[in-house]
């Protein structure tokens, strides 16, 4: 009777599982072609079935049922490692093609190679395809717009980079840079971009945290080209020409110059420059104040006076400047590959010539680079030895400092704007500089060189060369022991020395004002030189050496198709040297390379300045810096099924810094991380989303000042300038518990993609804490320091990172577009030194000088702050404000004075805190074009406007001075004060710093165009491919929230029209 039942429930049993089998029905196809994959490989993972695609792309699998487990790979493309849901007639399976310069392998961390499956961290490559989309000679600027969560910062008028927010006070800011495994301390613009193959970008503690205390701003890993085995020789070749407009000098609102002549001759009549007339000091009149003397002294007749004048007020000297300081730029590229591999080795050949033909005349550009790279592997593939040299040579030429050098005065920004700097005669025109024009004409009869300034000459004169030389030797070693562990040694060494030379010959007119400001004048007629007549050479250096050595275990391991254990351990060593010296040399003769001595300790009576003396300047120096880092790290990962992923990772960095305990030496810094592929459950059945993966990860990241130390940090000057004896300032008190920054950030994840892969993305959120920052605290007057500088400061930020990929059309004509979308912002939680609040109003937005930085508890690092803005006197147009007790004033001392931080007008952020971008690609047989469209929003800026004080002083202030109040009624329609009596820098302080000039960043910029078309090339021809592209850049502001006409991040000289014309062959 038992075995009755038990044939029954076998029975039931066995049909029961027949029920769930069945034959699967596949085609494999292109993703983006849409075509058929011919010989593809489908293999049952944990079976022992395998089978290839016929000549349609098809295969057949009989008797398998949902939840089994397939990899589909083809040559060239990613493989599919898929489960099973449901046995359909016909299941369609889709892969990517891979680019022939990139592995199957998704990132690179600079310590491992890890695939897609296995990341629980925040990453985002850049191929070689996205990088080559853009044409410029520095590698930074294609990644603009390219990537989430990386922002270009351009309001301070510099291309500081920041990847989810800026991480700490007053530490390093900038992104670690890694080249080929190992950080990259010299210039990045050194860099050719057609040597790089990939860039990834580590943006959270899962992905960065093996990197350290230098990861705290998150990494930027840069792998270079490599040859690959069986790959038969491969010539590369890509030529490309940019020209870029001249830069706009009227970008930049200027007043009039007839307005600004009205005011030379009504501050004259009030009598504003009789002290400068007879100063001791021989100071610079301009040429209209100059023509007034002589008309007021009857030198010049009021009409011939008044003609010359008038003449005068059709001139601007910003059309001299635009025609004969700034040319149109002409950049060049040129850049050929060898790549090449037999069964044991390969390698890869570059080299690449650049040239540019500065906006600035007689400024330009050089760079040679040399890249070599080998791999061989020996006794049967078990030793990999992978050697690789660089060199970059760069030369800049400086001799034009553009219209910056154009100055009346010392004292003041701008030339007057009637100067001309070539004359009816074709030559160089003499301005007024410095002295007074009667002082000036009497230098050459008085037995002193000729003091007459010809800005264009001096173009001419000077000899101002930047030399740069850049090594990297490495050397990679891997012996594996067996399929599952191996052990690697790599070394890299960099050199990198700049040498900076600037010689301006004795016909400069800055050579020449030296040797006169020291000439004596004796009674007998003859002249004592203390500078002797010569040239005067200026040559600075800058060496940076280091060393980079690693040792690291590597192992991995699958037990039963189902335990995949990936790990690594190590150690590393760092040492790196930076030496900058720099000397002057007076008396220089360039013919013989000799100068001669001069006494720099004697004081010594000025020539142009009756009374005052002075020392001859001495501009030797030397500063060394040696930083030296000892490192144990490791990292974990350990797969389930291929569904479930969990990672650990974990530093230890000790530097020379740090002269305490052993505990504080030593900060431990790590992270964990989790991934669940979620398609890969057998519940799961959602087929318009057939991959879902989670993502989470938690840890902590580092970060370093180079300027503190344990112990006292003390600035050693050679020779003081008043006793000729070398003395030292303290900077920083000993700090036996000075300790790393900390980043500690918290990342949730998700990785999707739709039904054919019709739309594909990820999306992060993260918490982001920064702890133990550098900050400044008070400590009393009797310690003889104002403030401590310490671990004593906090701040959290949070954001959201956002790309999209979706396939819109997928025929013959191709549309597809990339999202990229950010959100990032951060808070100051803790800093204990408030500042007067003219430096927030100064300094809180980041524009001005780097090194001033004042954090205010509760509010962005970069924030926009303001007086409150009371609107203008109706009677007189002058601006109004708040005193302390909330009153209407224009007591603009009291409003300075009483003003508190919590009652200026916060407005927001000064950085923006959404940004992004949408690139739109299309193709259609041999042509393919891109647009890219990057938006940046949700921050404010300060508008600069007119400063009467200064106008008042003699020099043009801004365009806003045309709009200013003039009369009742005014105030309805303009914010710009009326003129004062007399100026008032107090009243400019007020006006400039009021909410009155603040408006909104936001902004959507078209950014590039790529338009390429892929010659055909026969087919027995030695040209595999030839493709011509066009690149336009710089396209122009589409909207913006602000009224005014300012790019919002380019206040002075907004970004210039670029076009690129090129060719690429592969042979």
């Amino acid at each position: 009777m038992y075995k009755k039942y038990l044939l029954i429930v076998l029975y039931i049993l066995i049909v029961q599982q027949l029920k769930a089998q069945g034959t699967l029905q596949g085609k494999v196809m292109d993703v983006d072609q849409i075509t058929p994959l011919i010989g593809a490989t489908v293999t049952v993972i944990n079976g022992n079935t395998k089978t290839q695609t016929n000549a349609e792309g098809y295969f057949s699998l009989a008797n398998y049922s949902a939840g089994t487990r397939l990899q589909i790979s083809f040559i060239g493309y990613q493989s599919l490692d898929t489960v099973l849901r449901k046995i359909n007639n016909e299941a369609l399976f889709y892969l990517k093609a891979v680019s022939s310069d990139l592995q199957e392998v998704v990132v690179n961390s600079g310590y491992q190679q890890i695939k897609k499956e296995r990341l629980t961290g925040a990453y985002t490559q850049v191929d070689q395809k996205l990088l080559n989309r853009v044409v410029s000679a520095n590698i930074l600027d294609r990644l603009d717009g390219n990537v989430s969560g990386l922002v270009f910062n351009r309001t301070n008028q510099s291309n500081d980079i920041s990847i989810r927010g800026r991480s700490t006070l007053f530490g390093t800011a900038q992104p670690l840079i890694v080249i080929d495994d190992f950080p990259y301390e010299g210039d990045i613009s050194n860099i050719n971009p057609n040597d790089v193959a990939s860039i990834t970008i580590l943006k959270d503690a899962a992905a960065a945290s093996v990197w350290g205390t230098r990861a705290g701003n998150g990494v930027i890993v840069i792998t270079t080209k490599k040859g690959s085995l069986g790959q038969a020789l491969k010539v590369s070749l890509n030529m490309n020409a940019t020209v870029a407009q001249k830069p706009d000098v009227f970008y930049a609102p200027r007043m009039s110059t007839g307005d600004f002549i009205d005011i030379e001759k009504s501050l004259f009549n009030k009598g504003f420059y009789s002290t400068a007339e007879n100063s001791a000091n021989h100071e610079a009149l301009s040429p209209v104040v100059e023509l007034l003397i002589k008309k007021r002294d009857g030198l010049l007749s009021a009409a011939v006076a008044d003609a010359q004048i008038n003449a005068l007020r059709q001139l601007d000297v910003r059309n001299d400047i635009s025609k004969y300081l700034y040319q149109d730029a002409l950049k060049q590229q040129y850049y050929l590959q060898l790549a090449g591999g037999g069964k044991a080795q390969s390698f890869q050949f570059s080299m690449g010539y650049d040239k540019e033909e500065g906006a600035l005349v007689k400024n330009g550009k050089e760079r040679y680079s040399f890249n070599f790279g080998n791999q061989l592997y020996l006794l049967k593939d078990r030793l990999s030895i992978k050697p690789q040299l660089s060199f970059i040579y760069s030369h800049a030429q400086l001799n034009n400092p553009g219209e910056q050098a154009l100055s009346l005065s010392s004292s003041s920004s701008f030339i007057y704007p009637y100067a001309q700097l070539m004359d009816a005669n074709g030559q160089a025109a003499t301005l007024t500089h410095q002295y007074r024009k009667n002082f000036v004409d009497n230098a050459v009869p008085s037995g002193l060189l000729d003091w007459s300034y010809q800005p264009l000459n001096d173009i001419n004169a000077n000899k101002h060369d930047k030399n740069n030389y850049d090594y990297r030797a490495g050397l990679s070693t891997q012996y594996t022991f067996n399929p599952s562990l191996a052990v690697t040694l790599n070394y890299q060494f960099n050199l990198s020395n700049g040498l900076e030379s600037n010689l301006q010959i004795k016909d400069s007119w800055y050579t020449r004002d030296q040797i006169n400001s020291f000439s004596i004048l004796n009674p007998d007629g003859s002249v004592t030189r203390n500078i002797p007549v010569g040239s005067i050479l200026d040559e600075g250096e800058g060496q940076l050496r280091s060393h980079n050595l690693r040792l690291q275990a590597n192992y991995s391991h699958l037990w039963a198709g189902k335990h995949e254990l990936n790990a690594l351990a190590g150690t590393e060593l760092r040492d790196q040297s930076n030496i900058l010296k720099n000397n002057r040399q007076y008396g220089y003769q360039e013919e013989s390379a000799t100068y001669q001595l001069v006494d720099y300790l004697s004081y010594f009576p000025l020539n142009y300045y009756t009374g005052r003396y002075s020392r001859v300047l001495y501009a030797d120096g030397r500063t060394e810096l040696t930083d030296r880092f000892l490192s144990y790290f490791a990292n974990a990962a350990y797969t389930y099924a291929g569904k479930y992923t969990a990672t650990l990772s974990g530093r230890l960095d000790r530097s020379n810094l740090f002269g305490v305990a052993t505990n504080q030496k030593g900060v431990p810094l790590g992270s964990v991380g989790i991934r669940w592929d979620v398609q890969k459950e057998k519940f799961y059945h959602l087929d318009p989303i057939p991959r879902l993966a989670l993502r989470m990860s938690f840890g902590y990241n580092g970060n370093i000042d180079k300027t503190l130390s344990a112990y006292t940090t003390a600035l050693t000057i050679a020779n003081s300038f008043i006793t000729a004896l070398p003395y030292a300032r303290v900077i920083n008190p000993p700090n036996p518990s000075l300790k790393w920054e900390r980043t500690k950030i918290l990342n949730w994840g998700l990785d999707f993609e739709t039904k054919s892969n019709r739309v594909t993305g990820s999306i992060d959120f993260y918490l982001k804490n920064g702890l133990d920052l550098i900050g400044d605290a008070p400590l009393p007057p009797s310690v003889g320091l104002d403030v401590f500088r310490g671990n004593t400061s906090n701040t959290k930020g949070k954001g959201i990172d956002i790309d999209l990929h979706s396939r819109n059309l997928t025929q013959q004509f191709k549309w597809s577009t990339d999202y990229l979308m950010s959100y990032a912002t951060d808070q100051v939680t803790s800093y204990s030194d408030e500042s007067p609040i003219n430096n927030y109003l100064l300094y809180g937005s980041g524009t001005g000088n780097q090194n001033f930085i004042y954090p205010l508890v509760g509010k962005p690092l970069f924030a926009i702050y303001s007086y409150p803005w009371g609107g203008l006197n109706p009677q007189t147009g002058a601006p109004r404000g708040y005193d302390s007790n909330g009153n209407l004033t224009e007591n603009y001392s009291a409003i300075i004075n009483g003003t508190t931080s919590s009652q200026l007008v916060y407005h927001g952020s000064a950085r923006p805190l959404y940004f992004g971008s949408i690139r739109n690609n299309f193709s259609y047989k041999q042509w393919t074009l891109s647009a890219n469209i990057v938006y940046r929003l949700g921050y404010f800026i300060r508008k600069p406007s007119v400063s009467y004080s200064r106008l008042l002083t003699g020099e043009i202030t801004h365009g806003d001075y045309a709009q200013r109040w003039q009369q009742a009624g005014d105030e309805a329609i303009t914010p710009i004060p009326s003129i004062p009596a007399t100026g008032s820098p107090q009243r400019d302080q007020f006006y400039l710093f009021s909410s009155a000039l603040v408006e909104r960043g936001d902004h959507i910029r078209f950014q590039d165009i790529n338009l390429n078309y892929q010659l055909k090339t026969k087919t027995q021809s030695r040209i595999k491919e030839a493709s011509v592209y066009l690149y336009l850049s710089n396209l122009g502001i589409i909207w913006k929230a602000g009224e005014s006409n300012y790019d919002p991040d380019y206040f002075y000289y907004k970004p210039v029209f670029q076009s690129a014309l090129g060719v690429k062959f592969n042979f």
